[in-house]
């Protein structure tokens, strides 16, 4: 088909490290990028470390110090990072292989994560309130049923309480004044968007042409950014329902990573464009938030592959298990309860603990959710 010739879709021999390009590193589905993702995960645990704990506010990004934290760096990497290998998918596979693929992946341990938060552990975060689990399961709008069948569908406003869950109990809870279950997964509707605008876009590539129809729809994305910075107003009544200020910059940090995917075989690991990649956005990082959101954000798609390189070593210990997913999943209801119980009372005690118990948790979402899922339904 045209537009399939742009992207490499078979291993090929590993070769120096110098003369390597982004295709032919990205073709060896190198575990590093496992342990980038695991990293990022991480790297979101720690920001909310800071206002889940009591501690202060969270600790700045360190590209965009000035504009965004160092959870909103790690989801940003996320979004770049998925641009780049779910857009390389999208231009391999039918748009039937890749839907299936994506749902597999994202919808089996989203949902298990969100009936653990609502009822098992907003059920600890109840009875420690109240004593006991009467009243708990009940079809109240506020109540665990609701709340999770409302969740299930991926919907952009996303309600996190269950009744007064971690309302008083956690420093969160009482700085904002209302239950915060599971905080993180409010970007997991946006990914679900993303996905489906790099689904339309690789199946028009197949009929236009890989890097024609993908550059036209990163720029395209990135005017639509600049015109929405400029006149929300405007620009919300010609994009309606697509016109949430971080879908756009989502969906243009997605397309960025794309974008890479279909000229990776012009791109040399350690060359040139990814060391003026990083200089960009340290300089946008320290420019203005749009700047750091979009520039910034985008260019990490050519930021981590070359660090991903680096701890190809690191990920082969992994030996396929990749738990990055989890650990963003749980990381926010064990931080909530780490403080409800009182575990910690510094942050990096406060750090220990919840890696410790997420990554815990993370294990058996993979190994009993998320790999049997993508083994039964992803490969088909």
């Amino acid at each position: 088909m045209a537009g399939r010739a742009d992207v490499h879709s078979d291993p090929v021999p590993a070769t120096p490290t110098t003369h390597r390009t982004f295709a032919t590193y990205l073709d060896t589905r190198s575990p590093g990028l496992d342990v980038v993702r695991v990293l990022l995960a991480v790297a979101v645990l720690v920001s909310h470390t800071w206002p889940l704990g009591g501690f202060g506010t969270e600790p700045g990004s360190p590209i965009a110090p000035g504009f965004l934290t160092l959870g909103g760096f790690a989801v940003a990497g996320f979004f770049a990072l998925s641009g780049l290998l779910v857009g390389r998918s999208a231009l391999t596979r039918t748009p039937a292989q890749f839907t299936r693929a994506r749902l597999a992946r994202i919808v089996p341990g989203y949902w298990v994560a969100l009936a653990v938060s609502g009822f098992a552990l907003a059920g600890l975060g109840y009875v420690h309130d109240h004593g006991g689990l009467g009243g708990f399961l009940s079809l109240d709008p506020d109540g665990p049923v609701l709340y999770v069948l409302r969740a299930a569908l991926f919907p952009i406003d996303f309600h996190h309480g269950v009744y007064d869950v971690f309302t008083t109990s956690t420093p969160f809870g009482r700085s904002s004044g209302s239950s915060f279950v599971n905080g993180s997964l409010w970007t997991l509707p946006y990914e679900i968007r993303c996905y489906l605008v790099v689904g339309i876009v690789g199946a028009a590539a197949k009929a236009m042409g890989a890097r024609r129809t993908v550059t036209a729809a990163w720029a395209a994305a990135f005017v639509v950014g600049v015109l929405y910075e400029r006149s929300r107003g405007g620009m919300s009544f010609v994009l309606g329902p697509m016109a949430d200020p971080q879908l756009v910059t989502f969906v243009f940090v997605f397309l960025s990573g794309m974008l890479v995917a279909v000229w990776a075989d012009r791109i040399r690991l350690w060359g040139p464009i990814p060391a003026m990649a990083l200089v960009l956005a340290l300089f946008a990082g320290h420019h203005s938030l749009f700047a750091a959101e979009y520039v910034a954000a985008g260019a990490m798609a050519l930021v981590l592959p070359p660090l991903a390189s680096l701890l190809g070593g690191v990920g082969a210990q992994l030996r396929g298990v990749d738990l990055s997913y989890g650990i963003y999943l749980y990381a926010w209801p064990i931080q909530q309860l780490v403080a409800m119980y009182g575990l910690a009372h510094r942050p990096a005690t406060f750090i220990a603990y919840s890696l410790a118990l997420t990554t815990a948790a993370a294990a058996l979402s993979w190994f009993g959710v998320e790999r049997p899922a993508m083994r039964r339904w992803g490969r088909r």
